[in-house]
């Protein structure tokens, strides 16, 4: 969606032109509008878009009247990090695991690879944490900005199609399928 990709374009571009406090309240504002926009289309927004506004507000802000980059460097490992508390959090007995919830229209697993899809991708999050803090101690302020808008592009695409290319694989077979090969069992039974 517009709303996702849009600010991390913006935020490049008025990096580049402008430095990175311009990047950062172009972000801001570009948060800020995307959310009103999902609101007034949709009629409400969701907790993680909404959660992640405040943090690139809150920690965005910081980093504009402190004159200090790092508060920004720790927004998307907050980010990470609660996405990937709340993924695992689903995978408590009795709820439905959330690759479940987003995926069950097109896929058919298990209750146990539902599950195990789903701490997965807790895991995947927590690893792009622990990355986003390592790259941004340890690199220039430029090279973590190139990180942060294509590396972890790039790097969460590939997670996510390998991962679903992988699941795909192990799907359970639908009914008709499998009544045809239980069928051909019992036949070669008698």
């Amino acid at each position: 969606m517009w709303t996702d990709v849009l600010p991390l374009i913006l935020f490049f571009l008025f990096y580049k032109f402008k430095g990175i406090y311009a990047a950062t309240a172009a972000a801001i504002v570009m948060g800020v509008l995307g959310t009103a926009y999902r609101f007034r289309k949709e009629g409400k927004v969701e907790p993680l878009p909404l959660f992640t506004l405040a943090l690139i507000v809150v920690l965005g802000g910081l980093t504009i009247y402190l004159k200090d980059p790092k508060f920004l460097i720790w927004k998307p490992t907050v980010a990470y990090a609660a996405t990937a508390i709340f993924f695992a959090f689903t995978c408590r007995a009795g709820q439905i695991p959330m690759y479940q919830r987003i995926f069950q229209s097109s896929m058919r697993l298990s209750e146990v690879q539902w599950r195990n899809a789903t701490l997965a991708l807790a895991g995947y999050f927590v690893f792009a944490a622990l990355l986003n803090l390592v790259v941004g101690y340890s690199v220039s302020l430029d090279t973590w900005v190139k990180f942060k808008v294509f590396g972890t592009m790039l790097l969460s695409s590939t997670f996510m199609i390998g991962h679903a290319m992988w699941l795909n694989g192990r799907q359970l077979p639908e009914l008709p399928e499998l009544a045809e090969e239980l069928h051909q069992l019992t036949l070669g039974e008698s």
